[in-house]
């Protein structure tokens, strides 16, 4: 993860046909120094190649506030760093024995692992335009 950010900082070698990922990456770099203290919570839970695309979730979802609410059209909230869903928090808890309320960062981090690694990143769909350049 650290190479990448540095080509932001430091290209190689700019040129016309790097610019955009160059731009691109300076807007991610800054959306994740935003969130970086929560770099080591998300390292614990998710794999080095991940890591990057957990944080940019992360300020997507939340600007990186554990307390971070959302009120959907349908009246159910989103809350916490990943802005768990009401129903998928009701549909999570007993699957994986979860007690702690959302707003926990390291368990709402694990949660959102387990489901990264179980059935992939679309949960967080709805803010893609945002974490997935």
């Amino acid at each position: 993860m650290l190479e990448s950010i540095l080509f932001c900082v430091l290209p190689y070698m700019l040129t016309i046909d790097n610019l955009q990922d160059y731009v691109e990456c300076r807007q991610d770099s800054k959306k994740i120094e935003y969130v970086a203290d929560w770099m080591p919570t998300v390292s614990t839970y998710f794999k080095d190649e991940d890591i990057k695309q957990a944080l940019l979730v992360i300020y997507c979802e939340s600007r990186g506030k554990p307390d971070a609410v959302g009120v959907n059209k349908d009246k159910t909230k989103d809350i916490g760093l990943w802005q768990f869903n009401d129903n998928t928090w009701k549909w999570l808890s007993p699957k994986l024995n979860i007690t702690s309320k959302r707003t926990n960062p390291k368990v709402s981090t694990a949660v959102a692992s387990w489901l990264v690694y179980n059935d992939g990143w679309h949960h967080w769909d709805s803010s893609k335009h945002c974490w997935d350049a």
